[in-house]
């Protein structure tokens, strides 16, 4: 009789756990999507939005292209962005120009600074009172590059702002400081300011104005241009990019052409 009760015991047991497990609910984690944070190599300001957690983009800028200016020689460089989602609203970061060629009389060639960078997403936006979302960036742009492209060791910190406004229109805009060395080994800190105007035209299709500036001593270098978004796929973006310098120490022109991967 006790192995009986014992049986019958256990049985009851396993009815009970399966059920509980069934009445479980399962959260399963998104699938990857180029959209849930967007490209943030496609225009000149980075969104206020983070990946989420384990999740991760690979943007890469085969074609990258600037124009000469009063203070620098035209340059050819293929640039990428790595982002990782280490929660929900934090986000790690590894970005570079990449190989880098300078037009200059040494055709200097080598591979541009690593910048370490995080994002963290403070607020959503708020639609009613017409507050946007905001996130906060800090970057660190270190010496791992090659010998003509070492820069010394330049922090930069960013406020990320994103909202909607008529006409469907999305205004993203960033404002904080960079900051480089000065040919004496000096830092020197720049404001920071970049926007861009988008607005998709087609379902997966968007365009874009942007622009930038920056600013320190009475040295100015600001750009305006535009571009457009393709996103074909639910992981995939393709975009360029293209701007002209309004300033003489400004590139005179800059071009870019990239792709981004959501995993």
């Amino acid at each position: 009789m006790r192995s009986f009760f014992i049986q019958k015991s256990s049985s009851f047991t396993a009815i009970l756990v399966a059920f509980f497990i069934a009445q479980t609910p399962s959260y399963a984690q998104p699938d990857p999507s180029i959209k849930s944070a967007g490209a943030d190599l496609a225009n000149f300001p980075n969104s206020a939005f983070t990946l989420p957690e384990g999740q991760a983009y690979v943007e890469v800028t085969p074609v990258n292209y600037s124009g000469s200016s009063t203070a620098s020689s035209s340059q050819y460089s293929a640039g990428y962005l790595l982002r990782y989602g280490l929660f929900d609203d934090l986000e790690l970061r590894l970005m570079s120009s990449g190989i880098t060629v300078i037009d200059d009389a040494q055709k200097t060639t080598g591979m541009s600074a690593q910048t370490f960078d995080f994002k963290w997403h403070l607020i959503d936006a708020n639609e009613e009172s017409n507050l946007p979302a905001v996130g906060l960036e800090f970057a660190v742009q270190t010496n791992l590059a090659s010998r003509a492209f070492q820069g010394g060791t330049n922090p930069s910190l960013s406020l990320n702002f994103d909202q909607r406004l008529p006409y469907e229109i999305d205004f993203e805009y960033n404002l904080g400081f960079v900051s480089q060395q000065t040919e004496l080994g000096q830092s020197q800190y720049q404001l920071a300011l970049s926007w861009a105007l988008q607005r998709e035209i087609f379902i997966d299709v968007a365009v874009f104005a942007n622009g930038y500036t920056n600013t320190a001593n009475g040295l100015t270098t600001s750009a305006i241009g535009g571009g457009a978004q393709w996103i074909p796929v639910e992981r995939l973006a393709l975009f360029a990019n293209v701007s002209g310098g309004v300033t003489k120490t400004t590139p005179s022109i800059f071009s870019l052409v990239g792709f981004a991967v959501a995993f």
